[in-house]
């Protein structure tokens, strides 16, 4: 039972963590706001126009997401095709994960509410961890600057040299370094405030039997 428990608040956690970046990386309005943000479609001097930075943006996530051909137009390298194919392989891993943890986190609960179990520790203990996560890691990000923090999660989570693409080429273009940065805090804001409410809602008091 202890490892059930232990199971139960991992995956709570993980589903914390990652639902919220699958979703919110597919929520276009979101998408459109960070594009004019970090001037790909805003600012003095835009670099695309809107509609088009839109389709590019939606055409990438379906090929992320869907595994659909991106658009056979030259806008990206050979470079950039061969990166976005790894790309690709972690984006899927990450959505995969997400639904299994959310899976898991249904099934478990509900096993160990059938065995009489309080249910509110190990959503508890889920919360805490998430926050304590962020924590460590926006205390990182602050110490060694998010410039390190990226380049440090690319040399991680790439087995090549890829991501490595010139200034001019369409992916920077289109996604500059300040629009992940913007994009990681959301996420990170968006997971803290789910673990919020579960932290608080797990200190009420037990109506009826979890």
């Amino acid at each position: 039972m202890p490892a059930l428990i232990i199971l139960a608040a991992a995956a709570t956690a993980m589903a914390v963590l990652l639902t919220p970046f699958s979703l919110l990386v597919n929520f276009v309005p979101l998408q459109r706001l960070l594009l004019f943000m970090v001037g790909t479609t805003g600012g003095a001097a835009p670099r695309f126009e809107v509609a088009e930075a839109v389709r590019r943006v939606t055409d990438l996530l379906e090929y992320l997401a869907l595994r659909r051909p991106l658009p056979n137009d030259g806008f990206y390298s050979r470079l950039e095709l061969a990166h976005m194919g790894d790309v690709q392989g972690i984006f899927q891993a990450v959505y995969l994960t997400a639904l299994v943890s959310c899976l898991l986190t249904v099934v478990l609960i509900a096993v160990l509410r059938k065995k009489g179990r309080d249910v509110r520790k190990i959503v508890r203990a889920a919360g805490i961890a998430v926050l304590a996560f962020v924590a460590a890691l926006g205390t990182v990000s602050i110490t060694i600057g998010f410039d390190a923090l990226f380049v440090t999660f690319h040399e991680l989570a790439f087995s090549n040299d890829f991501w490595l693409l010139p200034e001019d080429s369409g992916l920077i273009r289109l996604f500059p370094e300040n629009y992940f940065m913007s994009y990681f805090f959301i996420a990170l804001a968006a997971s803290v405030v789910v673990a919020l409410l579960l932290t608080m809602l797990s200190f009420r008091r037990r109506i009826r039997r979890l």
